[in-house]
């Protein structure tokens, strides 16, 4: 590293000025030297906290280097097992997040779907996890592929990775649905009360399985939520600075801060629900 040896140049200057200051008898002659020496300090503090920042960053980034080093040698321990095994959610979480499947490019044709399908199960049975193929048909549509996995703790989640990793929803004559996967909570913002005053204190909703259909009925609900209290929120704050509100300062303020952790939760991408499922096939590896 390059800062300890400028710091030690840095302080013999400050020396070397410190001793042709002394020899100096006339008044105008110490002030350039004086200028010197304040310069020499503050190029010492600046080189000491360089130093300190970058002994500061080595122990982060050796930090983050062992924390990866230790999820690469559990999963690739894994790709050494003679045999399948259903995942829990925590182990299933942690290989998508390795996986770049999702970031893949969609060919029309060519790489689709299915082939998205197929290469995620195709990479979890090289980690030595337990994956479906899964075949559903739409109503009035060709239809999609995606892959699930039995968890051994929270039951069967099924998994759509085309653009981005997602949990996705089935249920017979039920929309196709899918959040992505950062977005699915176990404990959330509650979508309580009117959207038009969405300024009072959080309350939050804990989820036993948000891998169920109903949950993600209740986000699309919560998904509505938010649209519309962004919608009243933002005329209010019109109103507001025209001086014709019925809201406070400090009452748009907390609302202001709602809506983000409600976001927050929700996350940016939101997506559309599909056609209604009319059948489901499943094909386990």
């Amino acid at each position: 590293m390059e800062c300890p040896k400028r710091l030690s140049i840095g302080l013999a200057a400050l020396c070397l000025t410190m001793v042709l200051l002394s020899g100096c008898r006339s008044g105008t002659q110490y002030e350039p030297l004086q200028v010197q020496v304040a310069a020499l300090v503050e190029e010492k503090s600046t080189l000491e906290r360089e130093i300190q920042q970058v002994y500061s960053d080595e122990t982060t980034l050796k930090a983050d280097y062992e924390h990866l080093q230790t999820k690469y040698q559990n999963l690739l321990q894994k790709s050494k097992q003679p045999s399948l095994e259903n995942p829990t959610w925590a182990e299933l979480r942690e290989f998508l997040e390795w996986d770049d499947t999702d970031t893949l490019p969609y060919i029309e044709g060519k790489f689709d779907c299915c082939g998205y399908a197929i290469t995620l199960r195709d990479r979890a049975w090289r980690y030595g996890i337990r994956c479906a193929f899964v075949e559903i048909g739409f109503s009035g549509s060709k239809g999609h592929v995606l892959n699930a996995f039995e968890t051994t703790d929270k039951g069967l989640i099924y998994v759509d990775v085309v653009g981005s990793d997602k949990i996705a929803y089935i249920e017979i004559n039920q929309p196709y649905g899918t959040i992505n996967l950062d977005n699915v909570r176990f404990e959330y913002v509650a979508c309580t009360g009117d959207p038009t005053e969405f300024w009072t204190p959080l309350t939050h909703h804990t989820e036993p399985g948000p891998f169920s259909y109903d949950y993600y009925i209740d986000y699309r609900s919560r998904v509505e939520f938010y649209r519309e209290s962004v919608e009243a929120y933002n005329k209010a704050v019109v109103d507001y600075e025209n001086g014709r509100t019925p809201y406070s300062h400090s009452q748009l303020a907390a609302w202001h801060t709602n809506l983000h952790a409600l976001n927050q939760d929700l996350g940016s991408v939101l997506y559309k629900a599909l056609s209604e499922v009319k059948n489901i096939e499943v094909y386990w590896n």
